[in-house]
C-alpha cells in the first residue's frame, strides 16, 4: 500500500494507544488500519491547529472534499494519509457516511461550546468515535456489532477526553458537561485560570461512572482483539484515575498503566480483551 509507513508513524507518534493495540490485528490487516486511525489524527487535530474558525472550516473542508473525490472514482489527492485511505475504502467498501460523521463531529471542537449535560457528552464521543470502529469491525471482520461498538466507543472516548482534561483547558477548551460544572460551583473560565481543581473531582466522578456502565455492556469479541484492547486500556486508566482520587491533573493519571502491555497480552491470552 503507498504510503502506509507513514500512516504507521503518524499513529505511532500522535496516538500510541491504537497503535498499541493495533499490533494484535492480524499482519496484513494492520496497515489498513493505520491509514484509517491516521486520517482520524489529521481531522481530530483541526481545533489545536488552526487559529481562527474559518480556517478550521476550510481544513475540515479539504478533507470532506477529499473523501467526495474518493468516493466519486476521482483520483486520490496526493497526501501522505488519502492515497492509503482510498485503497482501505475501495478495498473493504466502506461507507461514506462513517466519514461524514467523523467530519461533522470535529467542527463541533471549532465553536468552543460546551456539552449542556452528560448525554451530550456522550453523544460527541459517540460521533467522534464509534463511526471508526464500525469500520475498523468491518476491516477485521466484514461487519460491525453496532450496539456493542456503541458502548466500547463511548467508554473509549471519555476516557480519552478525561486524560485530555489538562490539555485542553491549557488551550482555553473544555468539553466537560456544563450542568455538572454548574452543579460543582464551577465553569470553564474558573478551570482556565486553574481554579477549582478540587471541586472538579465530582464532575470527574460522574463521567467515570458513565464511562464504567458502557464498559460494563461491552460483550468481547475476539475477532475485534484491536478494539478489545483500546477498552483494556480504558479500563486501566479509569482505574488508575479513581486511584488518584478523581484528580485529572494527578500524573500518574496520564502514566502509562503499568506493563500494559503484558496486561494486554495476558488479557488477550485469556479473552478478555
Amino acid at each position: 500500500m503507498t504510503g502506509q509507513s507513514q500512516c504507521e508513524i503518524i499513529v505511532k507518534e500522535n496516538d500510541y494507544d491504537r497503535y498499541l493495540t493495533t499490533l494484535f490485528a492480524p499482519p496484513y490487516k494492520r496497515d489498513d488500519l493505520f491509514a484509517l486511525y491516521a486520517f482520524n489524527y489529521e481531522i481530530a487535530k483541526t481545533r489545536e491547529t488552526v487559529s481562527d474558525t474559518t480556517l478550521g472550516l476550510i481544513r475540515l473542508t479539504w478533507w470532506r472534499e477529499a473523501i467526495d473525490g474518493i468516493y466519486a472514482g476521482k483520483k486520490p489527492r496526493q497526501h501522505e494519509v488519502v492515497i492509503p485511505l482510498a485503497e482501505v475504502i475501495q478495498k473493504y467498501k466502506l461507507p461514506k457516511k462513517s466519514f461524514e460523521t467523523l467530519i461533522y463531529a470535529r467542527e463541533f471542537d471549532l465553536e468552543d461550546v460546551l456539552p449542556a449535560d452528560l448525554r451530550g457528552l456522550k453523544n460527541y464521543a459517540d460521533f467522534t468515535t464509534a463511526p471508526m470502529l464500525s469500520m475498523v469491525s468491518k476491516v477485521l471482520t466484514g461487519e460491525a456489532d453496532e450496539d456493542n461498538l456503541k458502548h466500547a466507543a463511548q467508554a473509549i472516548a471519555l476516557t480519552g477526553l478525561l486524560r485530555a482534561v489538562p490539555y485542553h483547558l491549557q488551550q482555553r477548551t473544555c468539553y466537560l458537561p456544563q450542568d455538572l460544572l454548574s452543579e460543582a460551583g464551577l465553569d470553564e473560565y474558573m478551570l482556565y485560570d486553574g481554579k477549582g481543581h478540587d471541586s472538579l473531582k465530582s464532575v470527574t466522578c460522574d463521567i467515570v461512572w458513565s464511562a464504567e456502565e458502557d464498559l460494563r455492556r461491552v460483550e468481547y469479541n475476539a475477532n475485534l482483539k484491536p478494539i478489545m484492547g483500546q477498552v483494556s486500556l480504558a479500563k486501566q486508566y479509569l482505574k488508575s484515575l479513581k486511584r488518584c482520587d478523581y484528580n485529572v491533573f494527578e500524573q500518574r493519571f496520564h502514566n502509562k498503566p503499568p506493563l500494559s502491555m503484558l496486561r494486554l497480552l495476558t488479557n488477550a491470552g485469556l479473552g478478555r480483551i
